[in-house]
């Protein structure tokens, strides 16, 4: 009787490698589960960078293809007074400008200004003052020492400037690693009185900087324009513009 009992109460207890092979599986169970949850959270991370990113590039497809789809042949005049084109490429100021329409007023505004906008971009080193909401916006998705440039759109109250006259910016993309644009110019044949003249077919010419020189007998007019960035992780990217340019 007394040696049942001692078997029974033997049974009752864990041995040492019981209690070992436990301890290792529950472990084991840990740690599997925090890799999972480390991977889950990562993948979010990396998800909503993603998305950020995503979100600045239609930012940047939004604004520039409004601006260029409503080009117009408006030049204006500087905070010098002087004379400016409708359209600059590669300008001693800007990457780009030009005037637009479709700048709309507020329908409760006491104040409403002009509909006709001038809009200029230019890019900057992502350690520029200019540059500064854009690296902390990469520092928050860790990038911390993000190399390349940011690209700051321009836009100004008034269309004939004065001195005073202030540019307000907004960063559209925050990083690139070049940024080309060009102008399809087109010759403008109505202008030629010549039969034979207006039987040929227009030429075309792309050209990096605009206002060009005109060599041609016919002068030519803008009929499209052409972007080539090339940004980080995505590769070169090319948007093409057909412009509604009125040479008149």
């Amino acid at each position: 009787m007394r040696s049942r009992y001692l078997n029974m109460h033997k049974s009752l207890g864990f041995t040492l490698l019981e209690v070992m092979i436990a301890i290792s599986i529950t472990a084991l169970i840990g740690i599997a589960s925090t890799n999972l949850l480390s991977n889950i959270i990562e993948t979010k991370k990396i998800t909503d960078i993603r998305s950020d990113q995503l979100t600045t590039l239609q930012r940047f497809n939004q604004f520039v293809s409004r601006d260029v789809e409503q080009i117009i042949n408006r030049g204006i005049r500087d905070q010098y007074g002087d004379p400016q084109p409708a359209i600059i490429i590669d300008g001693p100021d800007y990457l780009a400008e030009w005037t637009r329409l479709g700048w709309r007023n507020s329908p409760i505004s006491e104040d409403p200004r002009a509909i006709i906008q001038r809009v200029a971009f230019q890019i900057f080193d992502i350690n520029d003052e200019e540059c500064e909401q854009a690296k902390l916006r990469l520092q928050d998705w860790g990038n911390l020492e993000p190399e390349g440039y940011c690209l700051v759109r321009y836009f100004w109250p008034v269309l004939d400037r004065a001195g005073d006259t202030e540019a307000k910016t907004q960063i559209i993309l925050d990083l690139v690693e070049s940024l080309e644009i060009e102008i399809l110019a087109t010759e403008n044949i109505k202008a030629s009185s010549s039969i034979n003249a207006q039987a040929q077919p227009a030429a075309s010419n792309w050209y990096s900087q605009w206002p060009n020189l005109q060599t041609g007998t016919n002068p030519e007019i803008p009929t499209a324009m052409r972007w080539k960035l090339t940004l980080p992780k995505l590769g070169e990217i090319e948007r093409l513009w057909l412009l509604a340019y009125d040479d008149q």
